[in-house]
């Protein structure tokens, strides 16, 4: 489907896939299509973020440019006009850049790394949302040096996602925070997540019919997902006229060797929800895989054939139509410096054609 303007070398992956030219040299913290046109951007532990126009009439992808932080940027988001970006890093800056321009400028400050950054963009204002490492969840109107809200968070912050009217905000110490964003954010409730083990993402997911927010998909470093719902999971069942749980969880990313039954189990970095699809999503492992399933009919659907060089899959993402998937590889030191290899960092484009299953289990649609 797609071809590089840049000779392709290193550790490739899948057959098929094409892997963005001139990448970052360090692990990818998040990838993003934009909203608005056919560009890509990624966020790197090397302090830069890049940006990528992929060209459907001749299929070429080309960098179109980059900026940097002092420090790894740990997350980056676009701003709904599809002419901006933004980022969060460890040097405690929020910044934007404007690709029209090239120009990149300070926007926000924590007194600790931001972990993430979150366009809002509600019918009554427009903000920018970051979460830092200081326990402190910030919005900006990006025109003005000091935040307009302020909320103390229970611990570090870990993961965000904005689906309007709804934020959803992970914590270490498996801290779930929800806030309503109508007229202005407001703090809602803290989840009790079934999860035992440390989050490592969040992925807010949609009513199919009108693509309201209604719960989210959380992941987390014991190779395992939970579905779970602001309301605790409780829906009536017309058949029966009691209350059902529909929050459920499952293991995923996790490898027997056949000649042992030890289980290696894997971190899961990266959830995200098809944006067409709305039941349907993608987990992105330490394992060096993805997997796709259908939350409705709590089936996998499919997953990706095993990388010839096997590392971890750090961050995924659908392009506005679903039918590109675009997925990171780089080394995530969970096993420490002496398990680096050479096999480098690298963002690849795949085709995308996955449908919702036949099959159909209890549970929200």
């Amino acid at each position: 489907m797609f071809t590089n303007t840049a000779t392709v070398s290193g550790a490739n992956p899948l057959k098929d896939d094409v892997e963005l030219p001139n990448g970052p040299s360090d692990s990818v913290s998040h990838v993003e299509f934009s909203p608005a046109s056919n560009h890509i951007v990624a966020s790197s532990w090397d302090g830069t973020v890049r940006c990528w126009n992929i060209q459907n009439t001749a299929p070429q992808v080309s960098l179109l440019g980059q900026q940097t932080h002092d420090g790894p940027i740990l997350d980056c988001c676009w701003h709904t006009d599809g002419t901006k970006v933004f980022t969060g890093s460890a040097d405690k800056m929020a910044k934007i850049w404007d690709l029209q321009s090239n120009q990149c400028m300070a926007v926000a400050q924590h007194d600790g790394p931001i972990r993430t950054v979150n366009w809002i963009n509600a019918p009554s204002y427009q903000c920018l949302m970051t979460g830092g490492w200081d326990k402190t969840l910030k919005f900006w109107d990006t025109r003005t040096p000091n935040p307009v809200m302020s909320f103390q968070l229970p611990e570090r912050c870990y993961g965000a996602d904005v689906v309007y009217p709804l934020a959803v905000v992970i914590t270490a110490s498996r801290g779930v925070l929800c806030y309503s964003l109508e007229n202005q954010p407001t703090f809602v409730k803290q989840l009790d997540t079934a999860l035992t083990h440390q989050l490592r993402c969040v992925s807010i997911c949609c009513d199919k019919t009108n693509g309201t927010p209604i719960g989210m998909a959380l992941g987390c470093i014991e190779g395992r997902v939970a579905v779970e719902y602001p309301d605790g999971g409780q829906k009536p069942n017309l058949r029966t006229g009691k209350s059902e749980n529909t929050n459920f969880q499952f293991k995923c990313h996790r490898q027997t060797e056949s000649s042992s039954s030890i289980q290696d189990i894997y971190a899961v970095h990266d959830i995200k929800f098809h944006p067409v699809h709305r039941g349907l999503f993608v987990t992105c492992g330490a394992d060096g895989m993805f997997n796709f399933w259908d939350k409705d009919a709590r089936v996998k659907l499919t997953h990706s054939p095993q990388q010839r060089q096997p590392q971890p899959v750090t961050a995924g993402a659908f392009n506005s139509t679903g039918n590109i998937f675009a997925y990171a590889t780089g080394y995530d030191w969970s096993k420490g410096h002496a398990h680096t290899n050479s096999f480098g960092s690298h963002v690849y484009l795949r085709q995308c054609n996955i449908q919702p299953s036949n099959s159909t289990k209890s549970g929200r649609k």
